[in-house]
């Protein structure tokens, strides 16, 4: 389908897709792999017992921005979004860009297992780090076993919410049939829910009670504040139950300097 609005690769709004799907029929929408998995996002997030708030907000406020990766060009359609949502971070004040993450929605459907999804996720995430042509941050450590360390791209702080559709215990990391990304600026996490003020930890408490009813009385250990010194940060990128991949050590390989070409 072809509907001149969604390109693979570009960042679209949630309140383009919504009007785009509201002018198709079912059969229609099911034909196209995107809508299929913006419906699936759109289930989730219009269930009101869903634990993360300002996920919530976000929807309810059509705020969030979206973004394809197809299997035929996956590495290009990455980069290009990621290149075009750093740029508008750098350009919209922090007020105005709060609860606006992008959604990364990737094509595949057909992962055997949550192991094989996780896998599939972090080679992603590799080749992302890999084809960023900005050089790693001198502020920010470049081995993940530091607690300092976040992702980064375009020489942005970045926190990943890795969701995959094999998580039954962890339901709260499941966004329907394909591996999806959450990718926001870490920074806006002090902001919103910063854990050296007393509202910040309230809010956070309050998101985790609601991942511990979502889940059926599950909550991940591996979550945790940036910063803290127990704490790492590509730990809560992607959440171990049975069944998920297993790492002794963060998967990913950060070159702190780029090759020039």
């Amino acid at each position: 389908m072809n509907n001149g609005l969604i390109n693979n690769g570009k960042i679209v709004r949630q309140a383009d897709l919504t009007m785009l799907i509201r002018g198709y029929k079912k059969t229609d929408s099911a034909s196209d792999w995107r809508l299929e998995g913006f419906k699936d996002i759109s289930d989730r997030l219009n269930d009101s017992d869903f634990p993360c708030l300002f996920g919530r907000h976000a929807w309810k406020i059509n705020s969030l921005l979206f973004t394809f990766v197809s299997h035929q060009e996956m590495l290009h359609n990455m980069l290009e979004s990621m290149r075009a949502f750093i740029d508008r971070t750098h350009n919209t004040r922090p007020e105005e860009r709060l609860y606006s993450p992008l959604v990364m929605i990737f094509e595949p459907s057909d992962f055997e297992s949550l192991d094989a999804a996780h896998l599939f996720a972090w080679q992603r995430l590799q080749e992302m780090h890999d084809g960023d042509l900005h050089s790693w941050p001198d502020a920010i450590p470049d081995s993940p076993d530091d607690s300092a360390w976040s992702f980064c791209f375009g020489g942005t702080e970045l926190f990943i919410n890795i969701s995959c559709p094999g998580h039954k215990r962890f339901r709260s990391r499941n966004l329907g049939q394909r591996v999806v990304f959450i990718i926001n600026p870490r920074a806006h996490f002090d902001i919103l829910a910063s854990h050296q003020d007393i509202k910040g930890i309230k809010v956070r408490e309050k998101i985790r009670m609601r991942v511990r009813n979502y889940n059926n009385g599950h909550i991940p250990d591996e979550l945790g504040f940036y910063g803290d010194e127990n704490n790492l940060e590509w730990k809560q990128y992607q959440l171990r139950e049975p069944g998920a991949a297993e790492f002794s050590r963060c998967p990913l390989h950060i070159h702190k300097e780029k090759k020039k070409s």
